[in-house]
């Protein structure tokens, strides 16, 4: 299985030197080294993949392998290309969710909502974060408060 993997990969590789604009040669050279825990090859290729659009694979990849870091920098290269899409904030504000950066992804939600404002679908997720984070809030400043016995 992994000298077919191999193989596949270097396949990829002839094709890409042929044909570099072709995203999907990346992808699926990325998704072949996923599968044989290569991972960052993986993110190289997907970061080349995502040049025109950013594939909702990566997410997985990274939170699997703690690569946190380096999807924030693949989504946000993707909205400093264009910072009036708001696919690329929706895309970001989502991995932030998934991994637990409410307060990130409640700018995002913020952006999102001054680029389109009647985007009812990220009103309430604002609504949602803003509970969340007061939640989170109220917890900590009731450990604050409790008395401590000694």
């Amino acid at each position: 299985m992994l000298k077919e993997i191999e193989e596949e990969i270097k396949e990829f590789g002839e094709l890409i030197k042929k044909y570099p604009d072709i995203i999907e040669l990346y992808i699926g050279r990325a998704l072949l080294y996923t599968k044989i825990k290569q991972y960052e090859n993986a993110i190289k290729d997907y970061e080349k993949g995502c040049a025109t659009y950013m594939c909702y694979d990566i997410m997985n990849v990274c939170k699997r392998n703690n690569l946190v870091k380096e999807a924030e920098e693949l989504y946000t290269k993707k909205i400093n290309k264009d910072k009036n899409n708001t696919i690329n904030y929706m895309s970001r504000a989502r991995f932030y969710m998934s991994v637990g950066e409410n307060e990130k992804a409640l700018s995002d939600c913020e952006t999102i909502l001054k680029l389109s404002p009647k985007n009812n679908f990220f009103l309430e997720i604002k609504e949602a974060l803003n509970k969340k984070l007061k939640l989170k809030q109220n917890k900590t400043e009731g450990i604050k408060k409790r008395p401590v016995f000694r």
